[in-house]
């Protein structure tokens, strides 16, 4: 990688940030009492024109997308035939579209601050520069070398307000992280605790901030993630091996060298309780009972059964269905095993409920699904 000549690349201007950088020189349009965050274009025209002090020409058309919740679909080509309805319907402008589970893209500088909730996990990382934060109202300064993560559905916006500030998001899937990410979730430590609470805590809703982390690794494996993806997106020949290898890059020197320093911005209170027992199900997915975890974590039956139902809205039984499923799929693309092997190691005896229950999660019979998977793994090898 050729730093200082992919630096000066994200320093160029595309035509739409080249548009947004004309309104905002202007009359510019900084969040807070007499431009409040946005949810729409539309909305954004209104504010503008209302504030406007000096006379320039409006686009006939938004730049961008700009929006109240962006969807996967938007983002990633569809696992299966999609759901069309009118909130994906739509196309974004920027960034593509493109064939991979793992997007990294420039922020658009001088896109207005517009509030918006993901269905999917955002990672932005300050390249250069520096730029703003907001959520429940407040404002906070991300500076050079910092890195936040949001999780899906917290409504939050970012702005970029300087032509030397460069921000980089790298956004994927949800269920990336237990599918992809396993090892991570495997570890006992803070970032651990919030993936977990992520795929399986109801209304969870916390932000991990690591401020000024000038860590040369992380910044490399972060333009390295962007490099790949502008790869995928203009040839189709990025390797999702290579951006799975930079992601638990970069989740690894958080968790060796920057636990101490992270800060969570939102006002909800973490629950420490359900990462653990989450953690101690998965680990134990084969033989687990209600009992066993309720002897684990001294709590009763009744009170656990309720908890679990209360944090994660699954039941004991379904939530212990979904953990040997993900297990089952993921080594049916990954693992040199046999169907019977492999529903042994998860802690299934009935080989024909097996198969009806993962059909019926997965639209596809084990061996189906396997082939699916095989092929997809054979496309993604590096040529």
């Amino acid at each position: 990688m050729d730093k200082a000549k992919l630096l000066h690349e994200l320093l160029q201007f595309d035509t739409v940030e080249a548009g947004y950088r004309r309104l905002y020189q202007a009359n510019p349009y900084i969040p807070g009492p007499g431009f409040p965050l946005i949810h729409s274009w539309t909305e954004f025209v209104a504010n503008y024109k209302k504030h406007q002090q000096r006379a320039t020409v409006f686009p006939d058309q938004p730049l961008s997308d700009i929006a109240t919740r962006f969807y996967e679909s938007q983002f990633f080509v569809p696992r299966t035939q999609p759901i069309i309805t009118a909130a994906t319907e739509q196309s974004l402008v920027y960034p593509p579209h493109l064939e991979s589970e793992i997007v990294a893209f420039k922020h658009l500088r001088y896109l207005p601050a517009f509030e918006h909730s993901l269905e999917f996990v955002k990672i932005s990382y300050v390249v250069q520069g520096q730029c703003y934060f907001y959520l429940h109202g407040t404002e906070t300064l991300v500076p050079q070398g910092s890195l936040i993560i949001v999780c899906p559905n917290i409504d939050q916006a970012f702005f970029v307000n300087d032509d030397q500030s460069i921000c980089i998001n790298i956004i994927m899937r949800r269920t990336t992280f237990e599918e992809t990410f396993s090892p991570l979730l495997m570890e006992s430590n803070q970032i651990s605790d919030f993936f977990w609470q992520m795929l399986y805590v109801k209304d969870f809703s916390n932000i991990l901030f690591f401020p000024a982390l000038n860590n040369p690794e992380i910044e490399d494996a972060v333009l390295h993630l962007y490099e790949e993806s502008q790869e995928t997106a203009l040839h189709q020949g990025g390797s999702m091996i290579i951006m799975n290898s930079y992601v638990m890059l970069l989740f690894g020197q958080l968790i060796r060298h920057h636990l101490t320093s992270v800060k969570v911005l939102t006002g909800q209170h973490q629950r420490q309780a359900m990462p653990q027992i989450i953690h101690y199900i998965s680990e134990n997915k084969r033989t687990v009972t209600l009992t066993a975890v309720a002897d684990q974590f001294h709590l009763s039956k009744g009170y656990l059964s309720r908890y679990i139902k209360r944090e994660t809205g699954y039941s004991f039984s379904s939530l212990l269905q979904n953990l040997r499923l993900k297990e089952a799929a993921r080594l049916l693309g990954t693992a040199d095993l046999s169907v019977e092997e492999i529903i042994d190691q998860v802690g299934y005896s009935d080989l024909s409920h097996f198969y009806r229950v993962f059909k019926a999660a997965y639209g596809q019979t084990p061996g189906d699904f396997r082939a699916h998977e095989q092929s997809i793994h054979t496309l993604q090898r590096p040529r």
